[in-house]
């Protein structure tokens, strides 16, 4: 009779896959929670759920990586930057993409521009955004226009996509239905475990 043996090379990758697979899954949620947290409750929920995100990457990349393999913490070190800036642009990126996707079931008005307020950052950029009101409507819910590059004068008419609730600002409707910052939020998700992958290679 013949007993075939597990080969423990095999047993050992396969219990290495499940707990990268693990790892990325709690990132992934916890940047679900980061991002509707900062769109629904405020900054400071988003904040601890940021630092919970970043106390997993450096915990799993800690436990993942083979023993003394990473002595001056160079791999450590770099995951732990990198997730700050794909978390930063992650986040902004997916909460664009949640925002779209409320204004998905909304309906496109015509409105006119009463007002522009113009904004300038200590960085020199300027941000202009429009309040609107609809003809027979009133104000437009959900706040004022903030469009990426087009620019308004008062009195102007112009179509835009609201959300009738007003749980979002309303935004103009190729902007609404652009899927760049959801591709932007799921490539930086994506390329950020592939690299977690490599850091945490056995």
């Amino acid at each position: 009779m013949t007993v075939t043996r597990d080969d423990p090379t095999t047993r050992t990758g396969n219990g290495w896959l499940r707990r990268v697979l693990a790892l990325i899954g709690i990132l992934t949620c916890l940047f679900v929670g980061v991002v509707l947290a900062y769109v629904y409750v405020g900054t400071l929920l988003a904040f601890v759920l940021a630092f919970l995100y970043l106390v997993a990457v450096g915990v799993g990349v800690s436990k993942l990586g083979v023993p003394g393999s990473d002595p001056e913490f160079k791999e450590f070190g770099a995951s732990l930057v990198l997730a700050v800036i794909v978390l930063l642009m992650a986040t902004g990126a997916g909460a664009d993409a949640w925002h779209n996707m409320m204004l998905s079931s909304g309906r496109d008005v015509r409105a006119v521009v009463v007002s522009e307020h113009v904004e300038k950052s200590s960085r020199g950029s300027t941000t202009r955004t429009y309040t609107l009101v609809s003809r027979g409507e009133g104000t437009v819910p959900g706040g004022p226009l903030k469009p990426d590059s087009e620019r308004f004068n008062p009195g102007d008419t112009v179509t835009v996509r609201m959300d009738p609730a007003g749980r979002v600002a309303p935004k103009l409707p190729g902007e609404a239905d652009s899927p760049a910052s959801l591709w932007l939020a799921v490539g930086l998700n994506a390329g950020f475990a592939l690299i977690l992958l490599w850091f945490a290679r056995p």
